[in-house]
């Protein structure tokens, strides 16, 4: 009985702390855009100091900062100093860990105005992005590098590490060519040909997409690689033994994504494999980064979200697939393999 009072009594604060989340990641992303993170790498720094680098009224940046301190983003020390702790090195702009990027994004103005037409997107399915913004998030991205720099910035680093998950957790050693579909401007599949000498590549892209495909040119791997400009939805090259379609299904919905894996089967041949990269919604209660993605699918493209693992054995069935094995990987993502049916 007094267990449960406890908990009754609890319930509140903990409400209470999830509803104010929202405070504290605004406050990350202005101390993103003001690089505190950057101007502590060296020295703890005072208030003063802070405010006078950075431009910001003294007494209200120090009220962020002790907020962020409690959060364990920063630690106060005497004289109203602050210094960053391992949390808060996360938001240096360099480094491996940096996820400075995402914070320029997620808290920026423009992805808050889309935020605020969730109920309207849990009420009618259609993303709020577009109704905020009148253009897709691509074409906003596009047209407004103030939110496209740091977007592209994270997806190329989030790339980066993913793909040295994806090549230690799967053998492409048993193919002759490779084809990236949706490839982007070929960072996994550089990764995956400079792990594996004899296989040939095919990146696939939208022609302005491919225009520039500096990680091949800069692995020097283009003699192995073909680069094709085209859409996924049309069709997809032939001559490949197994055909990679990485974070790409998650844009779509059902039709589309269907329609991109069936185009995979057209092209390959018969022993042929398709291998999708994608996180898998989990099914249980536990809290998972999996759930907020597709929540933030739901936002920003229509008929996108986050599948969950017999969601996926649909979708391939549909498309002439049978879902042979899905490989765990050190990253968010798994690998779907899948065989004609």
């Amino acid at each position: 009985m007094a267990n449960e009072r406890q908990q009754l009594a609890t319930a509140p604060a903990q409400m209470l702390q999830l509803l104010n989340a929202f405070l504290t990641v605004q406050a990350l992303y202005v101390a993103a855009d003001l690089r505190i993170a950057d101007r502590l790498t060296e020295r703890s720094m005072s208030v003063g100091e802070l405010a006078d680098s950075t431009g910001a009224h003294s007494a209200s940046l120090r009220r962020l900062l002790r907020l962020l301190a409690g959060a364990g983003v920063f630690r106060e020390e005497a004289d109203q100093r602050f210094a960053l702790t391992p949390i808060g090195e996360t938001l240096r702009s360099e480094g491996p860990g940096s996820v400075r990027d995402w914070a320029l994004f997620v808290g920026a103005s423009e992805m808050w105005e889309a935020w605020g037409g969730l109920r309207e997107s849990v009420m009618t399915g259609e993303p709020a992005f577009p109704r905020a913004h009148g253009m897709s998030l691509w074409d906003y991205l596009a047209r407004h590098p103030g939110l496209g720099t740091p977007f592209d910035r994270w997806m190329s680093q989030q790339s980066d590490q993913q793909n040295a998950a994806i090549v230690a957790s799967y053998d492409f050693s048993p193919f002759g060519t490779l084809a990236d579909i949706g490839g982007g401007r070929g960072s996994t599949l550089a990764a995956i040909l400079e792990a594996n000498r004899s296989l040939r590549g095919i990146l696939l892209d939208l022609p302005q997409v491919v225009e520039s495909h500096a990680a091949l040119e800069a692995a020097r791997l283009l003699d192995r690689c073909e680069v094709v400009g085209g859409d996924m939805l049309q069709g997809v090259p032939g001559g490949a033994d197994v055909y990679l379609v990485k974070r790409v299904l998650m844009d779509w919905g059902d039709e589309e994504a269907a329609t991109i894996l069936r185009n995979c089967v057209t092209a390959m041949p018969e022993e042929g494999r398709v291998l999708a990269v994608e996180m898998i919604l989990r099914e249980d209660n536990k809290p998972s980064s999996s759930k907020v993605f597709d929540l933030l699918m739901l936002l920003v493209h229509p008929g996108a979200r986050i599948r969950t693992e017999s969601e996926f054995r649909d979708l391939f069935a549909a498309a002439g697939l049978r879902l042979n094995r899905v490989i765990a990987t050190a990253s968010p993502n798994s690998i779907l393999e899948g065989l004609r049916a």
